[in-house]
């Protein structure tokens, strides 16, 4: 399975794709008025997270400790300056957050793991809005992520002809490697 991840992070970058039809009308990267949990599931294209999430661009990224793809030491450092992570290697929930004194929490964005049925056991690992709370967040304590991914109707698929199985596709998280949480100064 992981030369599948691996082959899926590449053509990242060069998917392009439009926003969910649940957030169409919105953007739910510059729209201040959306709380939190609002617009979890928005599947974001790219190697990265976005530089802003309902209108705030302060944030923080949470890394999980080992590479889904290589199996060794993360490298890139977690970031501390609004919120501050617990990560759980090997049991649930994979990520917790709670934001600073005198923040509030925007949104979240999760690195994870996307598959399901329909994927004919293709995974992608890939960036989605997350669900969190005002100030503090975490996946699933259970392990059971109920978070659904919305894939466009068309990916970018002229190098890997096997992502053609996630356009339209709802799909689900697991495998969590990194939490971003975009945070405003409060009042």
């Amino acid at each position: 399975m992981l030369p599948r991840i691996l082959a899926s992070v590449v053509v990242l970058a060069a998917v392009g794709a439009a926003p969910a039809t649940s957030l169409a009308a919105k953007n739910p990267e510059t729209d201040r008025s959306l709380g939190p949990a609002a617009g979890a599931g928005h599947y974001l294209p790219g190697q990265s997270n976005t530089y802003k999430w309902h209108g705030c661009a302060r944030s923080d990224v949470g890394w999980y400790p080992v590479s889904l793809l290589s199996g060794q030491q993360t490298t890139t450092p977690s970031t501390h300056r609004y919120v501050t992570f617990t990560v759980n290697q090997g049991r649930f929930p994979y990520f917790s957050w709670k934001a600073k004194a005198g923040y509030s929490i925007c949104g979240a964005e999760a690195f994870a793991t996307l598959s399901g049925p329909t994927t004919k056991g293709t995974e992608l690992l890939a960036w989605a809005s997350y669900r969190s709370l005002a100030t503090s967040g975490s996946t699933a304590v259970d392990g059971r992520e109920t978070v659904r991914v919305h894939m466009p109707a068309r990916l970018d698929v002229e190098d890997q002809p096997d992502l053609r199985v996630f356009e339209g596709q709802t799909v689900g998280m697991s495998s969590f490697q990194a939490i971003a949480v975009y945070v405003k100064k409060k009042g």
